[in-house]
C-alpha cells in the first residue's frame, strides 16, 4: 500500500510539473529565471552523484559481465522497437496520416533514456546498476546508430552526424563521472549513505521532477506545440500511445529470456521499453536540418514530445507493482 502511495504521488508530481511548466514556462525555459541551461545540468549531476553513491559496487561490477542483459535491451533498443513501429506503420499506415509517419520511426530509432531509466528502476528496488550501464551504453551506441537509421527510413535527410565529441563529452561530464565520485564516495561514507538512503531517494524524486518542468518549459516556451492542430496531437497520442504499449508489454514478457531474476526483469523493461527525449531533440536538430514538410524537424519531434511524456506517467504509475514484485522475489 505504501509503495502504491508512492507511485501514485510521483505521478501527480510528473503531472504538476507539466502543468506548472505550461502555465509559468519563461521561469524554466531556457533564459529564465532558474536558468536551466545551467541548473538542469547540475541537477541531472547531482542526480547522478546520489545515484551512483547508493549502488553497491560488487553489484555494479556484476552487472558489466551480464552480457545476456546487455544484449537483450540493446537489440530491443536498436532493432526490435524500430521493427516494431514499421509493421504498426505497415499494418495501419492508411489510417495514419502522413506527416506523422516520419516522426513515428524516428521515435523508434532512438537510444533509451539514461534518468527516466535508471530512476524509475530504483525506486522499484530494481537492478539499477544494470539499468545506468545499459541506459548509458544505450547512448553510446545510439551515437552513430541513430543516425543510420534515419539514413535508411529518409532518402532526403541531411547526411550529417551529430557531434559525437560533444555527446561523447556530455556523457561523460554529466552521468559517468559523477557516478564514479559517488562510488568513491561510498568508499569512506557507506554506513551513512544506507542510513540517509530514504532522503536521498525522495531528494532525487525532487530532482527529477525539476528536470522534467524544466524540460517542458522549453518545449512550451518555444511554442513547439503550436504549430500542430487538435488532430494532428490526438493522433500522435493515439499511435505513440499504441507504441509505447505494444513495446512495453513485448519487452516485460521476453525479459525472462535474458533476466535471472526480478529486478533485472525490471531494469530490462525500463531501458528496453523508454525512449530519449534529451538526445532525440539535438539529434533531431541536426539530422533534419534544412528539411521540410513531413520530415521537419518541428514536425518530426511531435511523437518524442507525446512519447515522453507517456513514457514518464506509465513508469510512475508501475512503481508499486514492480516494488511488489521485486520484493517477493
Amino acid at each position: 500500500m505504501i509503495n502504491r502511495f508512492k507511485s501514485q504521488a510521483l505521478t501527480a508530481g510528473l503531472l504538476i510539473a507539466v502543468a506548472l511548466a505550461y502555465y509559468f514556462p519563461t521561469f524554466g525555459a531556457s533564459g529564465g529565471a532558474l536558468k536551466p541551461e545551467i541548473t538542469t545540468n547540475i541537477v541531472i549531476a547531482l542526480i547522478f552523484f546520489f545515484q551512483g553513491s547508493t549502488i553497491n559496487s560488487k553489484s555494479l561490477l556484476e552487472s558489466v559481465v551480464n552480457y545476456r542483459l546487455h544484449i537483450f535491451c540493446q537489440t530491443w533498443v536498436f532493432a526490435l522497437a524500430p521493427l516494431l513501429m514499421l509493421l504498426i506503420v505497415l499494418v495501419l499506415g492508411p489510417w495514419i496520416p502522413d506527416p506523422i509517419k516520419p516522426g513515428l520511426l524516428f521515435l523508434s530509432v532512438l537510444p533509451s533514456t539514461i534518468l527516466s531509466s535508471v530512476i524509475f528502476t530504483a525506486s522499484s528496488k530494481g537492478d539499477a546498476a544494470a539499468a545506468l550501464f545499459n541506459a548509458t551504453l544505450s547512448n553510446f551506441i545510439g551515437i552513430l546508430a541513430t543516425p543510420l537509421w534515419c539514413l535508411a527510413l529518409f532518402a532526403r535527410v541531411s547526411g550529417e552526424f551529430p557531434p559525437v565529441g560533444s555527446l561523447i563529452l556530455k556523457i561523460a561530464t554529466y552521468i559517468l563521472l559523477p557516478v564514479i565520485l559517488g562510488q568513491l564516495t561510498r568508499t569512506f561514507a557507506r554506513n551513512w549513505i544506507e542510513t540517509a538512503k530514504p532522503a536521498i531517494k525522495r531528494l532525487n524524486t525532487t530532482l527529477i521532477l525539476f528536470v522534467v518542468y524544466a524540460a517542458f518549459c522549453d518545449s512550451f516556451a518555444n511554442g513547439v506545440w503550436n504549430g500542430f492542430g487538435a488532430s494532428s496531437i490526438l493522433t500522435a497520442i493515439a499511435y505513440s500511445a499504441l507504441f509505447l504499449g505494444a513495446l512495453s508489454c513485448l519487452v516485460w514478457v521476453s525479459s525472462t529470456c535474458a533476466a535471472s531474476n526480478a529486478p533485472q526483469r525490471v531494469a530490462a523493461f525500463y531501458c528496453g521499453s523508454q525512449k530519449t527525449l534529451a538526445a532525440g531533440i539535438p539529434m533531431a536538430s541536426v539530422i533534419f536540418a534544412g528539411q521540410s514538410g513531413a520530415i521537419s524537424e518541428s514536425v518530426i519531434i511531435l511523437p518524442l514530445m507525446v512519447y515522453h511524456t507517456l513514457q514518464l506517467l506509465l513508469g510512475g504509475a508501475l512503481i508499486g507493482s514492480f516494488t511488489q514484485t521485486t520484493q517477493k522475489s
